[in-house]
């Protein structure tokens, strides 16, 4: 096992040199009042245009807005019409659980209430990102009306209408022992000071059953969850796919929906198989899927 904290991180910036219409740098207002900076990437053609926000992955610790990680989503993305906001929540060696929970949502309420000058779709609104910011997308979209989760103290509408969770962090407990039972070793630190979990909540993972099952999405589902997809490699070291699994198993039994699950076998966290085109053209796909359909029920 390693230590994360001690690890180098690839920080470099994707090359988005293709994408025109590109405004970097803009920012909405944190729930402490303080900016926070996003990237925007709009597609060509005149809007309004559907959104797709990426949070930034890195254990809640490391983020970039337009990191090297995001491979090929961008630019497929916006391709295929959607506008794609990038954001990268506070770091937890600075803020602990569940502050980036309720930034997340307050980068939701911007981009929806700055709709007409960002050329946005206030009506169609939806999340995809990986491993952190996968699991802080399905908190955010889970947890719509709870104080809990809202520092901000605003109750004006942070919804989401899809969300695409890659390799998330569904449980924050995981063990050795979940990934042993896989014949799988973890590469990083399950317990102790160096946990990223622990650094994120604050308190050792060991020590904080009841912080953990309030921080894990699996615990959140509700009838009126929004529709979900969720992709994992099978070789995953860093997050057991089999809690991925158990999540979408959970959401059929809350909500009477099925969640999209696809598991690439022999995968591991942030393999390439996930940012390629194919990947991306499958989450897109499953997006306009749901437009549709929200179109469809509209017009009834």
């Amino acid at each position: 096992m390693k230590d994360y904290l001690k690890t180098p991180h690839n920080s470099s910036e994707l090359d988005v040199s293709d994408i025109r219409r590109a405004r970097r740098g803009l920012a909405y207002s944190a729930p402490d009042g303080s900016r926070r900076s996003f990237d925007l990437y709009l597609p060509e053609g005149e809007g309004p245009f559907p959104v797709i926000v990426n949070v930034s992955g890195g254990a809640w610790y490391y983020g970039h807005t337009t990191s090297i990680h995001l491979g090929r989503t961008l630019h497929c993305a916006v391709r295929r019409g959607y506008a794609f906001a990038s954001i990268a929540c506070t770091s937890s060696r600075d803020r602990k659980f569940p502050y980036q929970i309720a930034e997340v949502k307050c980068a939701i309420r911007h981009l929806r209430s700055r709709a007409d000058e960002l050329e946005l779709d206030p009506g169609f609104i939806a999340a995809w990102s990986a491993s952190s910011g996968g699991h802080l997308s399905l908190m955010a979209s889970l947890t719509c009306g709870d104080p809990y989760f809202d520092c901000a103290g605003d109750n004006t509408d942070c919804s989401l209408d899809a969300v695409a969770a890659i390799y998330p962090c569904i449980r924050l407990n995981a063990t050795e022992d979940d990934f042993l039972r896989l014949g799988l070793s973890p590469a990083n630190f399950r317990t102790g000071p160096e946990c990223m979990e622990s650094v994120f909540l604050g308190k050792p993972v060991e020590e904080a059953r009841e912080l953990c099952e309030l921080a894990s999405p699996i615990n959140h589902i509700r009838s009126d969850a929004p529709p979900v997809m969720l992709l994992h490699g099978t070789s995953d070291c860093v997050i057991p796919y089999t809690f991925t699994v158990e999540f979408a198993e959970r959401y059929r039994s809350v909500t009477g929906r099925e969640a999209k699950l696809l598991l690439a076998d022999g995968a591991g966290h942030s393999d390439p198989v996930f940012k390629d085109e194919k990947a991306s053209a499958a989450v897109l796909d499953f997006f306009d899927s749901i437009r549709v359909k929200k179109l469809k029920d509209a017009e009834k």
